[in-house]
């Protein structure tokens, strides 16, 4: 495995993000020279202060240009983070909907609806991100379940 170091971190995310060494220094303000190729060589270190700029120019997330771990682009773990708490939800409502029936206290015809709505909702998180519109989720209804009275 090639160790990550914060020099080859920011050369990747320099380079990720279709950037010139020049227009790196531009975009963070600083004057031409080589402080970036000196960064990228490991020879020196951007200061504190450019250390905050550099995620929000690169695109990338603070933590990963810091440490080398989790998801490198910014947001990225907040979606799985977003679609796994869905999918926890999802199964949540499917597994009452099933208690619910075999105790007979649901109309067969209300869970093939909701499973219906389901699987769309879970077609829908699963879409990539090139797949993804400005369409909303489905709608799943007002409760996970459809009791009789």
């Amino acid at each position: 495995m090639i160790e990550s170091t914060l020099a080859t971190r920011l050369a990747m995310a320099r380079q990720r993000a279709s950037m010139t060494q020049g227009a790196l220094a531009k975009a963070l303000g600083l004057g031409a020279g080589s402080r970036i190729s000196d960064w990228e060589a490991g020879r020196t270190a951007p200061t504190a202060a450019t250390m905050v700029q550099l995620p929000h120019v690169l695109g990338v997330s603070g933590h990963w240009l810091l440490t080398g771990s989790g998801p490198m682009a910014i947001g990225q773990d907040n979606a799985e983070a977003r679609i796994e708490a869905a999918n926890k939800i999802l199964v949540g409502e499917v597994a009452e909907d099933v208690v619910n029936l075999i105790a007979g206290n649901t109309e067969p015809n209300l869970v093939v609806e909701q499973a219906t709505r389901t699987a769309e909702v879970a077609r829908a998180m699963t879409k990539q991100p090139e797949e993804e519109s400005d369409q909303p989720l489905p709608y799943l209804g007002t409760s996970p379940t459809h009791l009789k009275d």
